[in-house]
């Protein structure tokens, strides 16, 4: 059986939720809340350390503690040291109270995590998608192994409250809908939140890879003092997360951030459709690359057989070691690369003014296209920005769904 949706009323696991008598109101909701977070900062601490801590009345802070206590999110550990008197009550946050979940969905892996209420990882997942099976259906199925083996692994079974998914295409975050993702099978408008919620048994919410991975970063990686910054991920695709003014900026039609599409300099003009990779993304994509890097060869007249077999990483680590054969033929290749993706950079700097921007993914985060990217930027007399390496690495989707998953749980104590 896959794991349970927790009730968020404090009705026992399986029975149905309490009718309350009346809806809390709005402003104990904000004084629970608060306590919460400052618990989950500061616990262990006592009564008195919260009425200090949060400027709270003694007895609204009681009546709050009362509340969490109920729902299970707070629970007495036993007397603290005293400092002369009674010895005071303390209190400590139950992170393992219930458990989120994040995915993120590869064109070749998918990948999990499972973390506690204080976002601790406490499991993980990966697996390859089955050739022939990467459709929606396939996909969820899939997930639903993942998410079992996970709560199995951290005797998390029946408390797992939410799920936030990565899917590596435009998604309708309001409606829980992928509009497309090229490089999967079959997703054109999917539901996949539906989906999710109906094969998982667990709340879901789904968000675009790439803007997840901006989560990650603001929430607990390189960017986390940034309100205005942009994370482009450079893998099998290319796509960017923009962060304006604190916020995620989705865009009117949740097309934000689809760098992929943009156009390259001295390449035909193209019509942007749906089910179509975009020219940049052809081109500075981890396929793209390689191909470039084929024709290269070819040109030069190196037919070595591992040369051939270069991944696009392998290429640009081939660019850094001038011992290797085929060095500056890489370092040609990362040069025309970074020249390509400075361009784009330049596009959203003119647009956003980023403060920062973010290089991730499995070709983005390579040092030597960072610094070369960086030689090309410093030539703008405008638009000048930070460039950085994701300090998470391939976490960053899967923290920033833990995020979400933890902002919705929050969100919805009190409904």
């Amino acid at each position: 059986m896959p794991p349970t949706l927790l009730p968020l009323s404090p009705s026992a696991p399986g029975e149905p939720h309490a009718v309350e008598a009346a809806r809390p109101p709005h402003l104990r909701e904000a004084n629970c809340r608060a306590l919460l977070r400052l618990l989950r900062k500061s616990s262990p601490c006592s009564k008195a350390d919260l009425v200090r801590s949060s400027g709270l009345s003694a007895p609204t802070v009681a009546a709050a503690v009362a509340q969490l206590a109920e729902y299970g999110l707070v629970e007495p550990i036993g007397e603290g040291k005293s400092s002369g008197g009674r010895p005071p009550d303390l209190l400590q946050f139950n992170a393992s109270h219930a458990y989120v979940a994040g995915a993120d969905i590869g064109g070749t892996y998918l990948r999990m995590m499972l973390a506690d209420l204080h976002g601790t990882t406490v499991a993980t997942w990966e697996a390859r998608l089955k050739a022939g099976r990467k459709t929606p259906g396939a996909v969820v199925s899939q997930m639903r192994e993942g998410l079992t083996t996970m709560a199995e692994s951290a005797n998390a079974v029946g408390r797992v409250r939410h799920i936030t998914v990565g899917a590596p295409g435009i998604t309708d975050v309001r409606n829980g809908v992928v509009k497309a993702a090229p490089n999967l099978q079959d997703w054109n408008d999917v539901p996949l939140q539906f989906l999710l919620e109906k094969d998982l048994g667990v709340q879901a919410a789904v968000e675009n890879d790439v803007n997840l991975a901006a989560v990650g970063e603001r929430s607990r990686g390189i960017a986390h003092d940034a309100r205005d910054f942009v994370f482009i991920a450079m893998g099998t695709g290319v796509g960017a997360g923009i962060y304006v003014e604190g916020s995620l900026h989705h865009g009117a039609t949740w097309s934000a951030g689809e760098i992929g599409y943009l156009p390259v300099a001295g390449m035909p003009r193209e019509t942007m459709r749906l089910n179509e990779t975009g020219q940049l993304e052809r081109i500075i994509g981890g396929a793209g690359i390689e191909d470039t890097w084929k024709a290269a060869l070819l040109r030069e007249g190196l037919h070595e057989g591992s040369l051939q077999r270069l991944r696009a990483s392998q290429i640009f680590d081939l660019a850094g070691d001038s011992t290797r054969d085929g060095h500056a033929l890489a370092l040609e290749i990362v040069n025309s690369t970074a020249r390509i993706l400075a361009d784009a950079i330049s596009i959203l700097g003119l647009l956003y003014d980023p403060k920062l921007v973010v290089l991730g993914g499995g070709v983005g985060s390579h040092e030597i296209l960072r610094t070369s990217t960086e030689n090309f930027l410093r030539k703008n007399e405008l638009a000048q920005t930070v460039l950085r390496i994701s300090s998470l690495g391939k976490q960053a989707q899967l923290f920033g769904a833990i995020s979400l998953s933890l902002a919705a749980i929050e969100a919805g104590l009190f409904c």
